[in-house]
């Protein structure tokens, strides 16, 4: 009977593949990295390695303490959750953070997680110096590791472990290590967050008045255009404000923010009354993307 209805059912044009099939075939592919530890975060993962290993066909996986470090064009990243490698897919395979200048530049990477994007960054010829801030201790501990790793490439002068926000402040976020990507003042805002209410903890972080140290990094650098990443978990919005008030946004040639929540038009009012030039696109429902550059 069984056999009936499958053959039934691919002359109706569709196919039905056994679960244990499909399970074998994808452990089959990952078996290509020859790992026999943790397979279970390869495999929830499984879409973005292939992702990246389409694009990049050097890739190497090891084990590393708890997770791995993928090693590709010559970077080398621990991640130890399925979120950290679908993040090196958005930034080396899909190109959230790629932009072009004929001018050598210095990155401000705002929300630096585990330091992706600023090993992204450090590949870029025309970027000098690279500033991270990352406030979360177990993020910026990772971070600082993966920056050890890549010391032959790193172009980051300074990994901060601080955020920044509209003013000087201890701060309390809920915090998952399997999602390290989702933490900041949206909280229970983050979708990922709002579903694992069980896993979640607290950890007090430091901001700092963003105006305050942006300039700071201007007037070192007067001479070099100045482009901001920013993906901060719903701090963007408080931070323009913050550096529209100050006109330190004047000394910022192009911004990268992927905005939460509340949308872009905020930040676009903004960044045109500063005489920015902007276009946006979504990532999802309660987020997307805002490149700016100065007229």
């Amino acid at each position: 009977m069984k056999k009936y209805i499958y053959r039934l059912i691919n002359k109706l044009g569709y196919k039905i593949e056994n679960r244990k099939h499909l399970l074998n075939k994808e452990m089959s592919y990952l078996s290509k990295f020859n790992i026999d530890v943790n397979l279970d975060l390869l495999y929830r993962a499984r879409v973005y390695i292939k992702r990246i290993d389409q694009f990049y066909p050097d890739l190497k996986i090891k084990n590393h303490l708890n997770g791995f470090i993928f090693i590709f064009s010559e970077v080398s990243i621990f991640v130890e959750s399925p979120e950290e490698i679908f993040i090196i897919s958005e930034v080396f395979v899909e190109y959230d953070y790629k932009f072009l200048t004929q001018e050598k530049c210095i990155v401000i990477d705002i929300g630096a997680n585990i330091s992706i994007s600023s090993l992204f960054f450090s590949r870029l010829d025309y970027v000098e110096k690279i500033y991270s801030f990352e406030p979360v201790p177990e993020t910026y501990l990772q971070a600082k590791q993966n920056l050890a790793l890549n010391s032959k490439i790193s172009k980051v002068v300074a990994l901060n472990n601080f955020g920044l926000g509209k003013n000087n402040r201890s701060e309390v976020f809920i915090f998952n290590k399997e999602m390290k990507g989702n933490t900041g003042i949206r909280g229970l805002l983050s979708p990922s967050y709002a579903a694992n209410l069980n896993n979640l903890i607290e950890v007090e972080v430091v901001i700092r008045d963003a105006s305050e140290v942006i300039s700071t990094i201007v007037k070192d650098h007067k001479d070099k255009k100045i482009v901001v990443k920013m993906d901060c978990e719903g701090a963007e919005y408080e931070i323009f404000e913050n550096i529209s008030k100050s006109s330190v946004i004047k000394d910022i040639a192009f911004f990268m923010i992927e905005w939460h929540d509340k949308g872009p038009k905020e930040i676009e009012q903004l960044l045109q009354k500063a005489n920015f030039s902007c276009f946006s696109r979504n990532l999802g429902p309660n987020s997307g993307m805002i490149y700016a550059f100065k007229n």
